[in-house]
């Protein structure tokens, strides 16, 4: 029986040191170094790095102020049975990537076969994507301190109190808000748009919704927060960028507006809501089951 008091307890801690050990430092940095220096040039990529560790040093800190244990702590791998969704976690990025590829196409280019197959030999385009698929999930160390919170922790007490289309709406938003001090610095979608800053937060909260469906789905398969760490640095780290082989008859000086970002994000809505649907789908097999055991 859950202490739905104990839970809610432990999520507040959990929010307010998550925002507290991520917040602080980002405002720090932004007006110490500037967004540009300290975040997107790469010149102090350690900090850029360490400040992405806010979630799991919440979820940490929260299990030892309220002395619960590790159980429950999604750490072990789990490769066993498991590989299709490591493999999912790869192709996942790679998949919606394509499909924005398309839909860039078909809104503001034109379909010119012979234009894409003159962009680049088949040696150089398999290269290209042979070092995404080796790299990217190498570099999985750097949202793994993401995952660890959201996923291996604020998923896991948000559910039994706001069942799970409430843990992927609300948790969304909340992962979306906790990434303002960036967006409101540019992060994403610039500082040239109607609405700045605000439109921009509440773009990036929907995004978050919408990826967290596939990331909470990952995680609930394996046990394991890999997966969603791994898909996380697939998107990350260039991914998504396969799509732009699609890409054509669009100027390559093109500026794209929020509003296309929005357009562009549709492929993301759609696997998050076919994702949420077999989440619901799981979910209702699991109650049946145990109430078949039951009887």
């Amino acid at each position: 029986m859950i202490n739905k008091k104990l839970e809610q307890k432990r999520l507040g801690i959990f929010l307010s040191l998550t925002f507290a050990l991520t917040w602080i430092p980002w405002i720090i940095f932004n007006k110490a170094f500037g967004y540009e220096e300290w975040f997107e040039s790469g010149h102090l990529s350690i900090l850029t790095a360490l400040s992405s560790y806010g979630p799991a040093l919440a979820n940490i800190l929260t299990r030892w102020i309220t002395r619960e244990g590790w159980k429950d702590s999604m750490l072990h791998l789990r490769l066993k049975g498991n590989l299709k969704y490591y493999v999912i976690a790869l192709m996942m990025p790679i998949m919606y990537g394509l499909l924005i590829g398309i839909l860039i196409t078909c809104r503001y280019g034109e379909w010119d076969m012979s234009k894409m197959l003159m962009s680049g030999s088949w040696q150089s385009n398999l290269a290209w994507i042979l070092n995404i698929l080796v790299i990217a999930p190498l570099m999985a160390f750097n949202t793994f301190g993401e995952e660890f919170g959201w996923r291996a922790y604020m998923n896991q007490k948000m559910e039994p109190l706001l069942g799970t289309v409430g843990t992927c709406v609300i948790g969304g938003i909340i992962w979306g808000v906790w990434h303002a001090p960036l967006t409101v610095c540019g992060h994403n979608y610039g500082i040239d748009y109607p609405g700045f800053p605000y439109l921009g937060i509440l773009l990036m909260s929907v995004v978050c919704i919408f990826d967290g469906i596939i990331l909470m789905w990952l995680t609930k398969k394996t046990g394991s927060i890999y997966p969603a760490a791994i898909m996380h640095a697939m998107n990350n780290n260039g991914g998504p960028e396969i799509g732009n082989l699609l890409i054509m008859g669009v100027p390559e000086n093109m500026e794209m507006t929020i509003w296309d970002q929005l357009y562009m994000g549709i492929p993301q809505i759609i696997l998050g809501v076919i994702f949420l649907i077999l989440m619901l789908h799981d979910k209702n097999k699991e109650k049946v089951r145990k109430i078949e055991t039951e009887n």
